[in-house]
């Protein structure tokens, strides 16, 4: 008796489990696209780059997406460089914002289409 309870404790838990809807990210602090252009001459910049490096990392793990890995890959280098056009073309936005038109570019939507709030249950 005790053995099937726990399998059916099991069943429920797993059953019930893809009903759980994913939360909103909440990002703690930011850093906007003109600190991210004055930064890179100061000591600010390894602060910015870190800062976006934590972005990209924490969004592709999120949506499990193999964003450094994705097709050819993408150097540190190349992420900078793209920041840098983003924020010279967005001097308004975010790195945030960034990541996540660079994390969805560099994957060819598959960041988008992977949007846990966009699934069918």
């Amino acid at each position: 008796m005790k053995k099937n309870s726990y399998f059916i404790g099991l069943f429920w838990g797993i059953f019930f489990c893809g009903w759980v809807n994913a939360e909103p990210v909440m990002v703690a602090s930011d850093i906007n696209c003109i600190t991210w252009t004055v930064g890179k001459n100061d000591k600010g910049a390894k602060l910015a780059q870190s800062h976006l490096i934590g972005l990209l990392d924490g969004l592709s793990a999120g949506r499990q997406i193999p964003f450094w890995n994705f097709k050819e890959g993408i150097s540190l280098q190349q992420v900078y460089v793209w920041m840098d056009n983003y924020c010279s073309k967005n001097p308004d936005s975010s790195v945030y914002f960034g990541a996540y038109e660079l994390i969805d570019e560099h994957t060819e939507g598959l960041f988008q289409k992977q949007n846990p709030s966009k699934r069918a249950d």
